[in-house]
């Protein structure tokens, strides 16, 4: 599916196409879910996927690589004027060629035209790459989640307000 240039982005690297962040369909499930699983480190039902897409679908978009998807965001909206970023991976082997980047663009660019200004995420205290990824974008740590994730790590809860 091709986007309108206000919708599209694109990563380039070292390949030969480019990477085109579109919406999320059911039958990425597959892929997301073993993304999640060895980038997140983290297990879902299958269902959450698409109780996610269907909370906002404007929310889960992916970076699309030769029909594969290589990294997603997907987001809710729990109330008027703010995003929650509920996962942002990208598959290992394609990390710092700007795909996470080009996630977050189109992401924030969908934020800013539905007119949220607060967007807030949680993150690993052990993730220092993800948590920088964030603060480029204008996110600050507000606190400390103490056992946050299901193996029982902490979590830093990060807002950015615009």
């Amino acid at each position: 599916m091709r986007l309108p240039p206000a919708l599209r982005s694109k990563a380039t690297g070292p390949w030969t196409c480019a990477v085109y962040v579109r919406p999320f369909v059911p039958n990425d499930i597959p892929a997301i879910a073993t993304l999640v699983r060895d980038a997140l480190r983290e297990n879902y039902p299958m269902s959450i996927y698409l109780d996610i897409h269907r909370w906002w679908r404007d929310g889960f978009l992916v970076a699309d690589f030769e029909g594969h998807p290589i990294g997603f965001v997907a987001a809710i909206v729990p109330g008027d004027g703010q995003a929650r970023v509920l996962m942002l991976a990208v598959a290992t082997g394609y990390r710092s060629r700007g795909i996470g980047t080009a996630l977050m663009h189109a992401f924030m660019q969908g934020c800013e035209s539905r007119g949220l200004r607060r967007i807030e995420l949680e993150v690993r205290v052990s993730n220092q790459e993800a948590i920088h990824f964030y603060q480029r974008f204008g996110f600050a740590i507000t606190h400390t989640l103490p056992r946050f994730y299901t193996d029982g790590e902490d979590g830093y809860k990060m807002i950015r307000i615009t």
